[in-house]
């Protein structure tokens, strides 16, 4: 197929010839030939206007064979004519850097290509260049060096003086340093102590349950199976007793963090006489909860401490109680319209407690007596770790009990109410703040199309996890060390790594620092597996490059889980898609992308997941809908009739993503709207929070939008299509017909990928919140914009 007239030569060389005497007229870089003369001499034979600037030459001057010597005088001639015959004697191109003069006399740098030409006998006639100014770049190297020493010298003063102060006041403040030395390598001594050992008894821990898990899989009969029961039961309670005394060591040192973010009290409740209800009901005890109608469905505080306290509290009840049962109330002694003291009483028909024991109750390892402690077992630290974390939350716990008649255990707790936006999502906010039990019906993924790297020196811990991820399917290469995984990782590909801490020849942190440093596996992910579960443990993983940290001993859904979240499973679908457009690389997306929205701060990434139920793809379809959205987003939208209905929308829009502080302010404007209170102000501060937050996901998606193309695989999106699937819900909508969830999943994905994501959402969303009239509406709105009216 002929693309243009047939090939002329001499009109092709001409154009080259052409195009570079423009260069040569126009380029800032300098240019010149050299000729080669007899007697081993050179002459100017021309150079271009950049080049004669710089020579103090005039720019139109006409060169010719132009004497060096004449010119500039045989020093500096010299100078030049030894660098072109060096260019000669190697016969081909190479570059230089060299120092020169301006013809002003001015000192100037160059980085020179040099371009040897021959005739047709192989003898030298010129000597082509052309140089480009550095002179700034080494000026700059200058200034940076002589920088570096002046740094270095304000170093070494500000040294010696930090030095002569030390001596000043160590020699007079000796006694007050030698106490302190004593008290911190006390304190060192047994924060050390407390971390070696919980990462020396949390690995045979891991064993034990680990092994047991795996052997429960096994054929066993009933008498093996009551054998491998008991000694699974006995490693979690061991695990449970290495937990209390790390938690004690962790108040004690003052590193037990407080948070506050928005819990259920009814779900922490529920949850605690979950934990027990199986003790319950061995003992045949009654277990009643009472919870006022008064207490706020949601507040604001430490879901995690709080649920520990009252677990610790109801474990404690069933333990001490043969006969009759357990009564959790919980309700308010104190309240307004922002907070509540909330209080909660354990009640139960117990051994009780003498008076003579109760003012030593909740001192460290300290029970009752000793009988209680042969009879029922324990640390003794569980109700002085509660007493302390009451204290940390500005709370209190007391007791009230007498021999032979019960106890009544109770605690107090100042915490705010949680903005009302949060009650229509109670259920799955609590799925971030309740801890999960692991059930052995939970799942188990296929994973048989990845390779994972296991790096781990323990033969029992290898056996777990190898014992774990054989029901996946999952393709395993194990090392011992981290110089071991490094080889395997340059040998063969790998999608994840499974890495140990402490290991010899090359620990985890030191291979993941190195893996990082690679070009070819940089950035495969990185789990780190250790017995050490700390938040300092955590935090060095994570600046070694570590993508997520697993505690030992290793639950076996814990893993599953942490797989799922880095590798990509099960995909039927090109799971991303915006306006008409997919990713081509859906690895590259989840594990770019999502890794970016986490540092945005004012979005809750893994709790607007986990709303949709673990679908990271849909989240980053609602991301992208919501960037295109409102990216436009402006004040002269928050004007008009309709501002409720923009103010709800973005409500549960940002909700959706994970954007709390947009939602909850859309949530305070709506209240002051329908309280006819508008306040222009405030308008202004919420599109100033949208378009902070618009400006952040742009930065992070712009870069990938080069890598978006035309889908082959998915269906495009069809309005016609939609509009009948939404007349089809109209009547059961109206109807309160809890039926039409069944059109959920189809409707999904008959707008993935349009800009109706976020519509469908928002009928789902208030279907799911018994808004059936809400939902009637917002249906029939989008099938008369659909259709154009």
């Amino acid at each position: 197929m002929s693309l243009g007239n047939a090939f002329n030569k001499e009109e092709h060389d001409q154009t080259i010839i052409d195009c570079f005497l423009q260069m040569w007229r126009y380029s800032a870089d300098l240019m010149f030939i050299m000729a080669v003369e007899d007697g081993d001499e050179f002459s100017l034979y021309d150079n271009n206007p950049a080049s004669k600037a710089v020579m103090g030459l005039e720019k139109g001057a006409e060169i010719h064979r132009l004497n060096l010597r004449v010119q500039f005088g045989d020093e500096m001639a010299e100078q030049v004519y030894s660098t072109y015959r060096q260019v000669l004697q190697g016969g081909k191109p190479v570059s230089i850097e060299q120092a020169g003069m301006r013809g002003d006399g001015s000192q100037i740098y160059f980085d020179t290509l040099f371009v040897p030409i021959f005739d047709s006998l192989g003898k030298p006639i010129f000597v082509c260049g052309v140089s480009r100014d550095i002179t700034k770049i080494k000026e700059a190297e200058t200034v940076a060096l002589k920088a570096n020493e002046k740094l270095l010298e304000y170093s070494t003063a500000l040294e010696t003086i930090n030095q002569e102060l030390d001596r000043k006041v160590q020699e007079r403040t000796k006694e007050l340093e030698n106490a302190k030395r004593i008290v911190e390598e006390s304190l060192e001594a047994k924060s050390s102590f407390v971390a070696r050992m919980s990462h020396e008894i949390r690995t045979p821990i891991n064993a034990v349950i680990g092994l047991s898990h795996l052997a429960l899989k096994t054929s066993l009969n009933h008498e093996q199976q009551d054998y491998i029961n008991t000694i699974l039961s006995s490693g979690e309670n061991l695990l449970s007793l290495v937990n209390d005394v790390l938690d004690f060591s962790k108040i004690e040192a003052g590193k037990m963090g407080i948070e506050e973010v928005p819990f259920s009290p009814k779900s922490i409740v529920q949850h605690a006489i979950n934990m027990n209800a199986i003790k319950a009901e061995e003992k045949k005890l009654t277990v009643t909860v009472d919870i006022s109608p008064s207490l706020p469905p949601m507040l604001l505080g430490d879901p995690l401490h709080i649920q520990q306290v009252l677990v610790n509290l109801v474990t404690n009840a069933v333990k001490f109680t043969e006969r009759g049962g357990v009564c959790v109330r919980m309700y308010t002694d104190e309240n307004d319209d922002k907070s509540v003291l909330l209080r909660c009483d354990v009640i139960d028909t117990g051994i009780g407690i003498s008076k003579a024991y109760l003012d030593q109750l909740f001192q460290s390892f300290h029970q009752a007596d000793d009988s209680v402690t042969r009879k029922f077992g324990g640390t003794g630290l569980g109700l002085t770790i509660s007493r302390q974390l009451c204290s940390l939350m500005n709370g209190d716990i007391w007791v009230h009990s007498e021999l032979g008649q019960g106890s009544t255990f109770s605690f107090v707790l100042p915490l705010n109410i949680a903005p009302d936006l949060l009650l229509l999502n109670e259920s799955k906010l609590n799925e971030k703040v309740i801890k999960e039990e692991y059930r052995e019906d939970e799942s188990i993924p296929d994973l048989s199309q990845y390779n994972v790297l296991l790096a781990e020196d323990n033969i029992i811990n290898q056996k777990v996890v190898l014992g774990y991820l054989d029901d996946t399917l999952i393709n395993v290469d194990v090392v011992e060390n981290g110089e071991e995984a490094i080889k395997k990782l340059e040998e063969k590909k790998y999608n994840l790594v499974l890495m140990d801490i402490q290991m010899p020849i090359m620990d985890g942190l030191t291979a993941s620092r190195k893996i990082r440093q690679s070009s070819n596996y940089g950035d495969i992910p990185i789990i780190a597996m250790t017995a050490h579960v700390s938040d300092e443990a955590k935090k060095q993983s994570a600046q070694a490059g570590m993508n997520a940290h697993l505690d030992k001993p290793i639950k076996k859904f814990d893993l599953y889980k942490i797989l799922q979240k880095h590798l990509v499973t099960n995909n039927q679908y090109n799971p991303l898609k915006m306006n008409g457009f997919v990713m081509h690389e859906w690895v590259v997306l989840h594990s770019d992308v999502l890794s970016k929205l986490y540092s945005i701060d004012t979005l809750d990434v893994d709790d607007a997941i986990k709303n949709l139920n673990g679908k990271a793809d849909l989240y980053l379809e609602l991301i992208l809908s919501f960037y295109d959205r409102y990216k436009d987003f402006s004040s002269a939208e928050c004007i008009g009739i309709n501002l409720d209905v923009i103010m709800h929308s973005l409500k549960s829009n940002a909700a959706y993503i994970g954007a709390s502080n947009i939602s909850v302010f859309c949530a305070e404007l709506e209240i002051n709207i329908k309280n006819e209170f508008f306040c222009s102000e405030r308008t202004e501060h919420l599109v100033g929070m949208v378009k902070v937050l618009i400006n952040k996901l742009a930065i992070i998606l712009t870069p990938y939008f080069s890598l978006i193309k035309p889908s082959e695989n998915i269906e495009e999106f069809s309005e016609n299509n939609l509009v009948n699937k939404l007349r089809e819900m109209v009547p059961l909508l109206k109807k309160s017909d809890f039926f039409v969830e069944n059109h959920f999943s189809l409707l999904r994905k008959m707008v993935r990928g349009s800009k109706y994501v976020l519509d469908i959402e928002n009928l789902i969303y208030d279907v799911k919140n018994v808004e059936f009239e809400t939902a009637t509406v917002k249906a029939s709105q989008l099938i008369l914009e659909l259709q154009g009216d």
